[in-house]
């Protein structure tokens, strides 16, 4: 890329509405630098970036995230592991979605295992704890759920 740049001339720079290098037409300079640029492609005009700035404090958001879901889960699944072995395992009951269920009760899914009734959500749905996380279930479903899924 050559540094002979001029006002009205082209050069590649970041443009902030394309998210892309793209070529641009230099509206403003200072000190032989393009200062103000107009995109080509979408006629934006913006300071002149030689390349993409500006967002690291959105990856960095982004990167604490899975830390604290996975802080989350193991306390979830601490939590989960010491109710269950406070409970007899002999005496719980299979999923259903025509079943109904009560807070702090032990149930096994076919799917995600043994886990516990967290909390019930409307009166057809439960957030059980799984060890794999949290889970949100249909229940009741019999009593009042959809009509257009029910059987005649």
């Amino acid at each position: 890329m050559s540094n002979d740049y001029s006002v009205s001339g082209n050069v590649d720079g970041w443009c902030t509405k394309c998210k892309l290098e793209l070529a641009h037409t230099i509206i403003a300079m200072s000190k032989n630098l393009p200062v103000k640029v107009k995109c080509n492609t979408c006629n934006s005009q913006h300071k002149y970036r030689t390349k993409q700035s500006g967002i690291s404090k959105p990856k960095s958001a982004k990167s604490k995230s899975p830390a604290r879901k996975i802080k989350t889960q193991e306390a979830n699944y601490n939590d989960y592991i010491s109710r269950l072995t406070d409970y007899d395992l002999t005496r719980v009951k299979m999923y259903s979605m025509d079943g109904s269920y009560k807070k702090d009760e032990i149930i096994e899914h076919s799917k995600f295992g043994v886990g516990i009734v967290l909390s019930l959500i409307q009166n057809n749905k439960i957030e059980m704890l799984f060890k794999d996380g949290p889970k949100v279930l249909i229940h009741n479903f019999g009593l009042g759920g959809n009509p257009k899924f029910l059987v005649s």
